[in-house]
């Protein structure tokens, strides 16, 4: 059994298969998805159809499904969902060709995600969330949090300066943070665009590799899907506990 780790694949269902098929995905495996499994790219509703229906595929929620949860559930707040940079309106014209009680459905497995799972992998502890985290707590679900709590915990990051949260935060918290939000290529201090981004010194490790522009403009070498086996990272695997899909 492996335990692996995705994160931010907006929409590129094809992509997506194509991991599941590189890394041998079983009944046995596990796979976490850190968030924004939508928008952007062409495949979200199909992609989350897929994972509802597995036991073994946990998705947490990123701010996109925050988003689209907010436009639909929660009309007296603004949900940014629409916005063009955003990428909803592709999801939004696939979801609405469903059914009353697909979209009630959907919607209700968005609800149930949670906001960080922590995860004891062959003795390492980890702290999966999409972004930032809530402090002193293991695993969250958003249902039991306040909303802006959530908001937070999806947007705020440590590479982005309107939306900050400072690194001490994870490096005192104790835990490996295996995060996304923001692509590895947006990182200032990072060395290597095409690779995950490892910061030991504050136990972050950055896995989104900016799949949502493949295909799009701004598209550019290394952008790709990363898939992180946690169990071989436990055991010492390095940067081999990591693969690309592009």
């Amino acid at each position: 059994m492996n335990v692996y780790a995705c994160s931010d694949i907006h929409g590129q269902y094809s992509l997506f298969r194509q991991m599941l098929d590189g890394i041998s995905f079983s009944d046995d495996d596990f796979l976490y998805i850190l968030g924004d499994v939508i928008d952007r790219g062409p495949g979200s509703i199909p992609m989350l159809q897929d994972i509802m229906g597995r036991e073994n595929i946990i998705c947490i929620m990123g701010n996109h499904e925050l988003m689209m949860y907010t436009e639909y559930r929660l009309p007296g707040k603004e949900s940014y969902w629409l916005h063009s940079s955003n990428g909803g309106r592709a999801t939004q014209k696939d979801f609405e060709k469903l059914s009353a009680a697909e979209q009630e459905q959907t919607l209700d497995f968005i609800e149930s995600m949670a906001l960080q799972i922590d995860l004891e992998v062959d003795g390492t502890r980890y702290l999966l969330s999409h972004s930032d985290f809530i402090r002193e707590r293991d695993s969250v679900l958003f249902r039991d949090v306040d909303y802006r709590v959530a908001f937070d915990t999806v947007w705020n990051s440590p590479w982005r300066m309107w939306e900050y949260v400072t690194k001490r935060k994870y490096s005192k918290d104790g835990r490996f943070h295996v995060i996304g939000h923001v692509p590895v290529q947006y990182v200032q201090e990072n060395p290597v665009k095409t690779n995950a981004y490892i910061d030991k010194k504050h136990k972050i490790i950055n896995i989104d590799l900016g799949c949502a522009r493949i295909g799009n403009q701004g598209h550019v070498d290394g952008h790709s899907l990363c898939c992180m086996n946690l169990t071989a990272y436990s055991n010492g695997a390095g940067t081999d506990a990591f693969t690309y899909y592009s």
